[in-house]
């Protein structure tokens, strides 16, 4: 009772559209084996974030599903997926969409969903500053996770700090002192991953030329 209060509260809802609500939750725990708690955390959560009736009952059932599939902590899982949603602001990326993804890399390739959504959540913010797309994030997580095995926090922290370190002056201008494009012919700073694949490039002709 006390924690349905707080979230009518938070989300200022009509009693209609917050008596749907509640039925919601607990087709959202039923279907997807979550216990009611686990549902109600994370409608507290989203509610705090500003999240009214109909979108927050989309995103609690994508971050129980994503919390099902991967074994996650519910908690976890939703802190996940508002990372990714909110980073990649993309009306075509939803958090059904998000999870789905997840879901087809795990089945496809030898990384987990939550070794995925672990990389996303520590890395999306830098990510994004680098002009690194949700898809070419999720590959660059899923392939490094395959040759290493490492998983999804080191992977994730370890992309955050690249995607950081390669936007500094110091480190664009050490890079174009190797030969490494690093702009557009605009003189706007290319995304990362053009840098790295240019990087690359030198590197090899370097190592060639030895």
């Amino acid at each position: 009772g006390r924690t349905f209060k707080e979230i009518e509260l938070l989300m200022g809802a009509t009693t209609k559209d917050f008596g749907q609500f509640q039925k919601d939750l607990f087709e959202i725990a039923r279907q997807t084996g979550k216990t009611f708690s686990e549902v109600a955390e994370s409608a507290t959560e989203f509610a705090r974030q500003g999240l009214k009736t109909e979108e927050a009952a989309k995103r609690i059932s994508a971050a129980m599903t994503l919390s099902a599939l991967s074994g996650m902590k519910a908690a976890d899982a939703t802190e996940a997926l508002t990372a990714a949603v909110n980073t990649f602001n993309d009306s075509a990326l939803d958090a059904t969409t998000i999870v789905n993804k997840l879901a087809q890399a795990d089945a496809k390739f030898a990384v987990s969903s939550e070794d995925l959504a672990e990389g996303i959540k520590r890395s999306a913010a830098a990510a994004l500053d680098a002009k690194v797309s949700f898809a070419e994030l999720g590959a660059l997580i899923t392939s490094l996770q395959q040759n290493t095995a490492r998983g999804g926090s080191v992977i994730g922290n370890s992309f955050k700090t690249i995607f950081t370190r390669i936007q500094r002056p110091e480190t664009l201008r050490q890079l174009k002192d190797l030969g490494v494009v690093v702009e557009d012919s605009n003189r706007q700073i290319l995304p990362a991953i053009q840098i790295l694949k240019n990087y690359a490039k030198v590197y090899d002709t370097s190592k060639t030329q030895r």
